[in-house]
């Protein structure tokens, strides 16, 4: 609840620890100009009071303006609560309809996480903050969003967007994203500031994913010994995948021969299907199979290790033909056709 409007010392202001709101130059000369001419026009701001500290909720731009218009107080709303983070959540609550920095909301997420009081915040804000944005990217957004609203007379960075950003998982594709994300909005006529819709961004978002997410195989074959294989239990060959940085599958031999998924940390035994010259996983998911590629294969397509494998599901003679015309020339290249005629 409020108490009574009272009017406080701008110095003995205190910002609120996370600021989530931003505002252009455009807008804050604006709100100088009606503080050194109108200064009783000034909405009260909201202030959060704590033990002896006075903490601004709501209200830093106008604080600001007013400094700057030479004004040493300014009419607050006092707010009493019971600790700093609920200093936070109401600054959040407070201005969710006004301009929002996404960025910014993820590190009050980050804040009231810590003190067990992020119930205020919206479950969308709470799945985005689990997900990893690197600092390379946080960074180019802080400073374009720092240029935007100097040049700029309204800006605003939509949620959809970092969420998009937030999808792919390697920094070299969060700043590619970025970058041509910024660019779209650059290129732009008129100084507009204006992100692409949401399907547009889709479309953009295609041409940066790589087609194809090839699995990386890695096979371990322990060194032959006089006797042949050295032993390795099972608990070994899944301590052997959990220290393993690869998403593919391992092979080892233990006894019985076993396929290790570095990604699951599932281990399963495997079964040789000798129709099909490949080894396939018993206890794999039906849905998507896993195989092994034999050796033979491998000697024929002369992979070497590193090296990518992509898997195509041609239907017809025609698709085939297109495919091999979609090769550039002199691209070393060895074909496998499995044919279930």
């Amino acid at each position: 609840m409020y108490e009574y409007e009272q009017r406080v010392k701008i110095s003995r202001l205190e910002p609120c620890p996370v600021k989530v709101t931003f505002y252009t130059d455009n807008l804050f000369r604006g709100i100088v100009d009606i503080a050194k001419t109108r200064p009783e026009q000034i909405e009260p701001i909201a202030v959060a009071t704590l033990a002896d500290s006075l903490y601004i909720v709501n209200g830093h731009m106008r604080v600001k303006a007013l400094e700057e218009a030479g004004h040493d107080s300014a009419l607050a709303y006092l707010i009493p609560v019971k600790e700093i983070a609920d200093v936070v959540r109401m600054h959040v609550e407070l201005n969710m309809h006004g301009s929002i920095n996404p960025l910014k909301m993820l590190d009050a997420v980050h804040f009231l996480e810590r003190y067990h009081a992020e119930q205020s915040i919206s479950k969308r804000y709470l799945e985005l903050a689990k997900k990893k944005l690197y600092p390379k990217v946080r960074d180019g957004w802080d400073e374009f969003l720092v240029d935007a609203c100097k040049r700029n007379a309204t800006v605003e960075l939509p949620l959809y967007v970092i969420e998009r950003i937030a999808k792919f998982e390697s920094e070299k594709e969060q700043i590619t994203a970025t970058t041509v994300i910024m660019d779209s909005v650059k290129n732009l006529k008129d100084r507009k500031f204006v992100f692409p819709a949401p399907s547009d961004l889709e479309v953009i978002m295609l041409s940066i994913a790589p087609r194809y997410r090839e699995k990386k195989i890695t096979v371990f074959e322990p060194g032959e010994s006089e006797k042949g294989w050295p032993k390795i239990n099972k608990k070994e060959a899944e301590d052997l995948v959990r220290g393993s940085s690869h998403t593919g599958i391992v092979r080892c031999k233990c006894g019985n021969r076993l396929l290790l998924n570095t990604k699951t940390h599932a281990v399963s035994s495997v079964t040789d299907d000798m129709k099909n010259r490949c080894i396939k996983l018993e206890e794999g998911d039906p849905s998507e199979p896993v195989y092994a590629i034999p050796l033979p294969t491998i000697e024929f397509l002369q992979a070497r290790s590193g090296d990518h494998l992509k898997f195509l599901k041609i239907k017809s003679k025609k698709e085939l033909e297109r495919f091999v015309r979609t090769i550039r020339e002199g691209t070393p290249l060895r074909l496998v056709i499995v044919s279930p005629k």
